[in-house]
């Protein structure tokens, strides 16, 4: 049980190393433009923006880095499948579809 959660946890450290890189990225474009929010410098929009698309999809760097993690030969392929469950679980999850299965007219 034990060799599963270091498995496990050194598999959440390969999404966690990209939350650095998205807090620099925002906080220099927070540092360019502080009260703006990247609406008066095109620089401080794209930084912004570049962090903001790490966090934003957070979800899909954790299912691909723990499919790839927990994978015995740390193969792309398992980060493939990780993203692909993902997609289908968000996509049946999403409340238009759970309307459809419960029969809910959703206008």
């Amino acid at each position: 049980m034990m060799k599963y959660l270091q498995r496990l946890g050194k598999s959440l450290m390969l999404p966690v190393a990209a939350l650095p890189v998205a807090s620099i990225l925002m906080g220099i474009g927070y540092w360019i433009d502080p009260s703006g929010w990247g609406a008066n410098n095109v620089a401080a929009a794209f930084l912004i923006k570049a962090g903001g698309a790490l966090i934003d999809n957070m979800a899909i760097l954790f299912a691909i880095g723990v499919a790839v993690g927990m994978s015995d030969d740390n193969d792309g392929t398992a980060g493939l499948a990780g993203l692909v469950s993902w997609l289908v679980i968000t996509t049946l999850l999403s409340p238009a579809v759970v309307a459809m299965f419960k029969g809910i007219d959703v206008a």
